[in-house]
């Protein structure tokens, strides 16, 4: 049966569709939806078939085109809809396509799809639709499947923990107190002492060092300092990552060098913008800069920076050390390495498990069991402030079944993904 096209693509039709199912279709939506549905027969028919949405995921599981780009976009009201490239051409071109009732009913199918099914901001790229394979299992644990908050703690010389309040956003270190972002104190004897600021995994939290410098801490990293710099030096170590603005300190008629150190690299600065990645589990340390300048130098056994080998980045820049201890300068894509800063997730050709670890840092999700993972890419962003749930029901949308095991309160529960 020959559908009659009224759209420009099908983007447009998935969000009608999708509005009609949750009852937000207004009455220009409603006259649009009408006027196609009576334009053919075959239009009717498709639409009374997607309103069916358990056979909508089954026709998404079974459908595999090697050579499609799956690109979900942000539509109205922040729900997430999907459009097909074939053979990345011009969206606008998909209906002049070889066979296009039936590739018409696969795009449509997998827009409606995933449209009725999220309220998810952002979107996704799957490089390929391709099931996971049938002997994959995953077994996440999770304590608390909210998105990460403002949660820190900060360490003092003597060993005193200090839980820094989840209702403020930042931590100022004065010269003489500490005190929140907005100004109301903590009881804490300033001295000059080293300081150490960690949070945990689903946790985030800003410092402002007491030079000027801010300093934003991802999930489940940590940032060692001293309370007041010297004259002479400003250094700090970082675990895990962070962004940081350096500020500008002069020393008579030159700046003052500003020093981050990781457990393989030295990064000596003067005042800039940069990002710093350096989770021991992603396996690569990422330096990617913003503004300015930096020196990214490797350490030597003794823990001092090597001359040989250091690399100069500039803005737009980023610097991967990976496991051969092998320092390259690539070209950067700076929102994706800023992203969380800004509250996205952001995935570039990423394999599940490098997904799955971001999850679990932010989520505070431990992966039991990843058995065989699929070697699928994704490229996409969502928001970083959905539910785990939200998020890991992208990954089950494309054939990764996940159910929940209940335990009782003593026992975390456990999520379950299986094909």
């Amino acid at each position: 049966m020959k559908h009659t096209g009224m759209f420009e693509h099908e983007f447009d039709m998935a969000i009608l569709f999708s509005a009609h199912v949750k009852g937000e279709l207004d009455a220009q939506g409603q006259k649009q939806l009408n006027a196609w549905l009576n334009a053919s027969q075959g239009n009717r028919e498709l639409f009374d078939s997607l309103m069916h949405r358990e056979e909508l995921k089954k026709k998404l599981i079974s459908f595999n085109e090697g050579n499609s780009e799956i690109i979900w976009g942000k539509t109205l009201q922040g729900l997430v809809t999907l459009n097909i490239q074939e053979d990345h051409r011009d969206h606008r071109n998909i209906f002049t396509a070889k066979n296009q009732t039936v590739k018409l009913w696969k795009r449509i199918s997998i827009a409606v799809s995933i449209i009725i099914a999220l309220s998810v901001g952002g979107y996704f790229f799957i490089n390929g639709l391709n099931y996971f394979g049938s002997d994959q299992q995953i077994v996440l644990t999770i304590n608390d499947n909210a998105p990460g908050r403002n949660k820190a703690t900060l360490t003092l010389a003597n060993g005193k923990a200090i839980a820094l309040s989840d209702t403020k956003t930042g931590l100022v270190v004065g010269l003489t107190d500490l005190t929140y972002n907005d100004g109301s104190y903590i009881d804490v004897k300033q001295e000059n002492q080293l300081l150490t600021a960690s949070t945990p995994r689903g946790g985030t939290y800003q410092i402002t060092l007491s030079d000027g410098t801010r300093v934003w801490l991802n999930a489940n990293s940590k940032l060692i300092f001293p309370s007041k710099f010297s004259t002479s030096q400003r250094k700090v170590q970082l675990i895990g990552e962070a962004y940081f603005e350096v500020a500008k300190v002069m020393i008579k008629d030159s700046r003052m060098p500003f020093v981050v150190v990781t457990d393989q690299q030295e990064i000596s600065v003067l005042g800039t913008h940069f990002n710093l990645n350096s989770y021991k589990d992603e396996g690569v340390v990422k330096t990617t800069l913003l503004e300015g300048s930096v020196k990214v130098s490797l350490l030597s056994s003794s823990g001092k920076a090597r001359e040989i080998g250091s690399v100069i980045l500039r803005p737009g820049q980023e610097a991967v050390l990976n496991k051969n201890s092998e320092l390259k300068i690539t070209a950067a894509d700076v929102e994706q390495a800023t992203a969380w800063k800004n509250g996205l997730f952001y995935f570039k050709d990423a394999d599940l498990k490098t997904i799955l670890r971001t999850f679990s840092r932010w989520y505070d999700i431990d992966i039991v069991d990843t058995g065989s993972l699929s070697n699928q890419r994704f490229s996409g962003k969502l928001y970083r402030n959905v539910n785990a749930y939200q998020a890991l029901e992208v990954l089950k949308l494309l054939g990764l079944e996940f159910v929940l095991e209940k335990k009782n309160q003593q026992i975390p529960q456990k999520i379950i993904i299986k094909p």
